[in-house]
């Protein structure tokens, strides 16, 4: 007899309530950090401290930045639909297509319909609207997609993808392309996309196998993999707002102490929050339904 699982889905739930949080997020960052001038001087002190960095961190991040491109984007998500088909999990293919697409246009409406950038306050750069980076979106995007199809795989790829995601956003940093805020912004905006996704596709799965029995185990490499990108995230973002709280006031913008402690500051919660997303991504996912061996099958 099939042990049918009662209750609310709680992984499906959870995924819903964390897409609303992170909706809301994109338009607090929106309202504080391009729309009141402590944000604005909070963003271009950490630009500048960015700029000013030119140790190995901002050489590596900078050159994570530039993998970002058209033709690397489209062979990774060549990728993706690949290895779907090969896995018999070609039903990822239109929720996949429409996270990574509802990410990016997402983010150009944001950028070019909804949010105007003015300058709120002295020593503020005049900068066209950049909230949020586009760049940031498509890597972290494509990540997650890579994540999400990997399979066995999956935790070594949260992994890497969460490196390439946090590496090429604060690389923008670096290269002056972006502010703090924009980085952020992005990597929220396909979070809010991912966890959406994940509450769809999750109450699909507990529709096609209602018991427990019927879905792959838990991985352990997977599950320890969450476990460690949820510790160091969280201790990168403990770092990250210590050594913010650290920071002596008033924020003098054209002081190099205060601008390389504000870009301090940022790699480790920005790299801090990617790794947060991907282990929570990697927690949240509902196993995918067992597969029934050929053999097996009713002719």
């Amino acid at each position: 007899m099939r042990r049918r699982r009662s209750g609310v889905p709680v992984r499906p739930v959870l995924s819903g309530l964390l897409a609303l949080l992170c909706a809301a997020m994109v338009v607090l960052l929106a309202r504080i950090a391009v729309g009141t001038a402590s944000g604005q001087r909070l963003d271009q002190l950490t630009l500048s401290g960015a700029q000013l960095d030119t140790g190995p961190v901002s050489q590596v991040v900078g050159l994570a930045a530039g993998t970002v491109s058209l033709p690397v984007v489209l062979a990774a998500l060549a990728c993706v639909a690949v290895i779907a088909v090969l896995r018999r999990r070609a039903d990822l293919l239109v929720p996949l297509a429409v996270l990574v697409g509802g990410a990016n246009l997402s983010t150009q409406a944001i950028k070019h319909l909804v949010v105007t950038r003015e300058v709120l306050g002295p020593g503020i750069d005049v900068t066209p609207n950049s909230f949020p980076s586009g760049h940031t979106t498509l890597a972290a995007s494509t990540a997650i997609a890579l994540v999400l199809v990997a399979g066995r795989a999956r935790g070594p790829v949260a992994v890497l993808g969460a490196l390439w995601t946090a590496g090429a956003g604060i690389g923008t940093l670096a290269l002056g392309w972006h502010r703090a805020s924009d980085v952020a912004g992005a990597i929220v905006v396909v979070a809010t996309w991912t966890f959406l996704m994940l509450a769809v596709d999750g109450v699909l799965q507990y529709r096609r196998a209602p018991s427990a029995e019927e879905r792959e185990p838990r991985r352990g490499i997977e599950v320890a993999t969450a476990w460690a990108l949820g510790l160091a995230g969280a201790a990168g973002m403990v770092l990250g707002v210590v050594a913010f709280a650290a920071l002596e006031l008033p924020l003098l913008l054209h002081d190099p102490a205060h601008q390389q402690a504000a870009y301090r500051t940022t790699v480790a919660v920005i790299s801090g929050g990617t790794a947060m997303w991907m282990a929570m991504v990697l927690m949240l996912r509902v196993p995918e339904p067992r597969r029934t061996p050929r053999g097996d099958r009713v002719p």
